[in-house]
């Protein structure tokens, strides 16, 4: 395993089999997991600098306080992966299975997750400020007090959803499918307003 306080650049972890180990305080920068067996990993304190897990196999792995910076997760398997306090920011997601995610604060601002099932998760509290949300299932999804500020939900499914409390400026409202969506009032007049509805 890799000593605690490494530095690596441009390593190739290809296909490698790290379930149920911990690193801490660790540095990857350009390194390769693809097709990675993480069953399980904990991180702590860590850092991976543009990753890429492609493929990789991350279910019920644990990760605190840990940076993925522009990383990819293409394909990827993160059932039940909880990420609490962790920096994501620039990270994509595309085709990844995130079913019983588990996050926990932390930013997960411009992350990429087109047409990603999120379906009741809970992302309270999490700041997810201009990322791609497009076509994104979020029907059930617990969104109070988010930082959605610019990000993009066209096509998103909201039904269900509470965004009670998120910051919101810059959502384009029209379009969206709001059935059953809770919000607060002034997101009620953001809507309103969008719509064309006159407030005097």
């Amino acid at each position: 395993m890799v000593a605690r306080g490494a530095e690596l650049a441009g390593e190739d972890f290809a296909r490698v089999d790290w379930s149920d180990e911990l690193l801490e305080d660790v540095h990857f920068t350009d390194c390769r997991f693809t097709d990675a067996r993480l069953i399980e990993l904990a991180t702590r304190s860590c850092v991976f600098e543009n990753c890429d897990f492609s493929g990789s196999r991350l279910p019920s792995s644990r990760h605190d306080s840990t940076a993925f910076l522009h990383c990819r997760f293409r394909r990827s398997v993160l059932w039940g992966a909880e990420f609490v306090s962790c920096k994501l920011t620039g990270s994509e997601f595309g085709g990844a299975e995130l079913p019983a995610l588990i996050v926990r604060g932390g930013d997960w601002s411009y992350v990429t997750l087109r047409g990603a099932d999120l379906h009741g998760i809970d992302l309270s509290g999490v700041k997810l400020r201009e990322a791609d949300l497009t076509d994104a299932d979020l029907h059930g999804a617990d969104l109070r007090g988010c930082d959605l500020g610019h990000a993009r939900l066209q096509g998103a499914r909201l039904a269900g959803a509470d965004l009670r409390g998120a910051q919101t400026e810059g959502i384009d409202w029209r379009g969206l499918q709001l059935s059953d969506v809770r919000v607060d009032l002034a997101q009620a007049l953001a809507i309103a307003v969008s719509h064309g509805v006159r407030i005097d």
